[in-house]
């Protein structure tokens, strides 16, 4: 029969307190395969026994209660063992810190190692309960933090889903809010014409949600402007041939943004199908409490007149119900330059009161 051969234990590290059989414990030890040091009862203590994981004395009673109490005081977690040669006493003092063991200083070599042996596997799995106890309360701490944050997560993801509705509640509203304002324009549109004036609108809106930051609620006018003007000018093929640019910049939020991409898409299309525009330039000022947009183009002017059914009455409607600010017109070197005025961040009560003067004192 093969034997399996046997592991050799861990090597300990043993301190040895005094007494005249230091030496053949030591040797004892050593034998063994363990590390033994040997001090004098009076010599310090602390460094070699910061290494030990065993610690024999053989010092008299008194000596060596007070030696286990230094030593069991400063190493706690967990208890140093330690082993006295000493004959156990009928009464022990009631208190943790006495010896793990009493042996008698005529025990044998090998039985004081085998119990130096016992004591250090104890102690090693007394130290690995402690390491993973540790272990679990860290992960426990860890995995309340993760749950923490996901609760936290989870919640902003439920007020985002229902700002997401909202939003496409509302664009869906708009959207339906203007074809039904084309299919009663009067006089109607051509058919591909009323389709390329909806489809500009759509894309303005569009262009709304793609100058929407991540996890931001506000929009950058300079972003939105261009992202307008593109759209209309793809739609009428006006890319590379028209020129345009954009100046100045602020920040609104995205419910007055919304509004003012229908108001810029509406100037756009205007200066591109009407006026026959080379140019269009959009620039924006803000100051402290009010907000203006300026269109200006190259092209033929627009009438005095306005015909019936004209964009223009919906982006006057929409500068004065949604922004609570005004839509007008002035005079340019060439061409036309609209002028959109609203307050710095139009609230409903500024739309309210532009809609209605009369109720402007009324809360």
């Amino acid at each position: 029969m093969t034997s399996i051969p046997s592991t050799p234990a861990p090597s300990i590290d043993v301190l040895l307190i005094g007494g005249a059989r230091a030496p053949t414990l030591r040797r004892a030890l050593e034998k063994n395969g363990h590390r033994a040091t040997v001090v004098e009862q009076d010599a310090p203590l602390d460094d070699a026994a910061a290494r030990a994981e065993v610690v024999i004395i053989a010092t008299p009673r008194e000596s060596a209660l007070a030696i286990c109490r230094r030593l069991k005081t400063r190493h706690q977690v967990p208890l140093l063992p330690v082993i006295a040669l000493l004959p156990r006493p009928a009464q022990l003092p009631v208190e943790p810190n006495m010896p793990d063991a009493w042996l008698s200083p005529g025990t044998r070599s090998r039985d004081v190692v085998a119990r130096v042996e016992e004591l250090a596997r104890i102690r090693r799995t007394e130290s690995e309960l402690v390491r993973l106890n540790r272990a679990l309360a860290e992960l426990a701490a860890e995995n309340g933090r993760l749950y923490d944050r996901a609760r936290r997560e989870a919640a902003a993801t439920t007020l985002l889903l229902r700002e997401l509705q909202h939003r496409v509640r509302n664009n869906l509203a708009a959207i339906q809010a203007l074809l039904v304002l084309e299919r009663h324009r009067a006089p109607a549109r051509t058919l591909g014409d009323a389709l390329d004036v909806a489809i500009g609108r759509l894309r303005s809106m569009a262009a709304l949600q793609d100058a929407l930051t991540e996890g931001s609620e506000s929009v950058k006018l300079a972003a939105l402007a261009t992202a307008v003007t593109r759209g209309v000018f793809d739609v009428f093929g006006a890319s590379g041939v028209v020129r345009y640019g954009v100046s100045g910049d602020a920040t609104v939020s995205a419910r007055a943004a919304g509004a003012i991409a229908i108001v810029l898409n509406e100037l756009v299309t205007n200066a591109l199908k009407h006026a026959s525009a080379s140019e269009i330039c959009v620039s924006i000022r803000a100051s402290e409490e009010r907000l203006v947009l300026v269109v200006e183009d190259d092209g033929q002017g627009m009438p005095q007149q306005p015909p019936p059914g004209s964009g223009l009455t919906i982006a006057r409607a929409v500068a004065r119900n949604e922004l609570g600010g005004e839509l007008s017109f002035e005079a340019a070197r060439a061409g036309t330059r609209a002028r959109l005025d609203l307050p710095r961040d139009p609230s409903p009560t500024d739309a309210r009161r532009a809609a209605n003067p009369s109720a402007a004192g009324r809360t």
